[in-house]
């Protein structure tokens, strides 16, 4: 590192308090990219975008590739405990160590001539790219963070894309309809590049996305009644094939997507990063006993819609009990605890507390004494603060945060 240290590197990468934290746009990644001389050239990669699953069918893919002898470098966003788990390779996040090489790396390309202004996401990009060079990977997967057609990872050397679903999250900004949205998440195809897209349940989308993307497209459907977790999963499976990628692989850990049940102080916890209608209706459709509810969002425009589905399961009995927290670290605030009570039904007991650590020993006790599961769900950010709580030991957090195993021999 040389310059700067590991603080010092990491107050420059923390975004700047009161300037925006999100830009759609390509060019200054692209200059530095250039300085950096273009490490996303020394790999090909498969990109990936969609509103809901995208991180789920890059977990799949990675494991996948991972069973086929590949050394597999994987980019997503948001990460739930550290920075250093948007930057995984063989499934592993790089070290903070590693990581902080890469920083100064970027950093440093940032500084030269004139100077490059690029976001937190951005230099979290950058850094995931000269790391993936640096590994030698075989291959890369790449999560959009945003949209597609001006994310900073629409830069990748692509040689497959896939759009998971087209659904109403971010209308504000890529929207104002599905229509345009779409468009926004097409941006990742390239003319020759071929894209996977599971079966949208709007007709108008699926025609508007062949009339885009055109020979280049592959629609998939699978059953309806699956869980998402395993329709990713198919969907890996089929682009694997591809791929040349025959080989079965594990099921990845994923925390928060991958239905998994966890034990704390002898209640089952299940974590859910849904946070949209879409994702939250599957969610509620899936219980069948009731469940102790702790809940926190981020900022959403239609509050009232989003808790549709979970004031309907309220009052059908599935949710016995709610509790409602302010989760932070996220781009956007959280959406005030009295808020979500409202959307929820004033005429509702339910029970608030700021704190994350609070909130959830309130909901242990809860589901204690009603003898019911836990459900965790909402901001991925809360699903990461109760994963520490459920994981204190560090050891066994990184057992936790490895996607798959290391790769089978070829």
């Amino acid at each position: 590192m040389g310059r700067w240290s590991s603080q010092e590197l990491r107050v420059w990468l923390a975004p700047t308090p009161g300037k925006k934290r999100m830009r759609l746009g390509l060019n200054n990644v692209k200059m530095m990219l250039e300085r950096l001389s273009n490490p996303e050239n020394s790999f090909p990669s498969v990109h990936v975008a969609g509103t809901n699953g995208k991180g789920s069918l890059c977990a799949h893919l990675a494991a996948k590739g991972a069973a086929n002898g590949n050394i597999i470098g994987l980019f997503t966003s948001p990460h739930l405990v550290n920075v250093e788990e948007r930057v995984r390779i063989d499934g592993k996040p790089i070290s903070s160590m590693k990581f902080d090489e890469a920083l100064a790396i970027v950093r440093k390309a940032s500084e030269i001539e004139p100077p490059v202004d690029i976001t937190y996401y951005e230099k979290t990009f950058l850094v995931a790219l000269v790391s993936f060079n640096d590994a030698g990977v075989d291959r890369a997967i790449v999560e959009t963070g945003l949209g597609g057609r001006l994310d900073a990872t629409r830069c990748v050397n692509a040689d497959m894309c896939a759009i998971t679903t087209i659904s109403e999250d971010h209308l504000e900004i890529l929207g104002p309809t599905l229509l345009h949205v779409l468009r926004e998440k097409a941006g990742i195809h390239r003319e020759g590049v071929p894209l996977f897209m599971l079966e949208p349940e709007d007709q108008v989308i699926e025609s508007e996305a062949r009339r885009i993307i055109g020979e280049d497209l592959s629609i998939l459907s699978f059953q309806d009644n699956s869980h998402p977790w395993d329709i990713y999963r198919s969907m890996a499976t089929e682009m694997g094939r591809n791929l040349g990628w025959n080989s079965n692989h594990e099921d990845p850990r994923w925390p928060g997507r991958d239905g998994a049940r966890h034990r704390y102080q002898g209640s089952d916890v299940i974590l859910s990063a849904a946070h949209n209608y879409e994702s939250i209706i599957y969610e509620m459709e899936r219980l069948h006993t009731p469940h102790t509810l702790l809940i926190g969002m981020t900022k959403k425009q239609d509050l009232s819609r989003v808790m549709e589905p979970i004031r309907s399961a309220l009052d059908g009995g599935k949710i016995a009990g709610v509790v409602v927290t302010e989760p932070k670290n996220g781009r956007l605030p959280a959406e005030p605890i009295q808020h979500i009570a409202r959307a929820l039904g004033s005429n509702k007991e339910i029970f608030g507390q700021k704190r994350v650590r609070d909130a959830f020993q309130s909901a242990v006790k809860t589901a204690q004494a009603g003898k019911t599961p836990l459900l965790v769900l909402g901001s991925i950010y809360l699903t990461g603060h109760v994963l520490k709580m459920l994981y204190p030991a560090e050891e066994k957090m990184m057992e936790m945060l490895q996607v798959h195993s290391c790769r089978q021999p070829s």
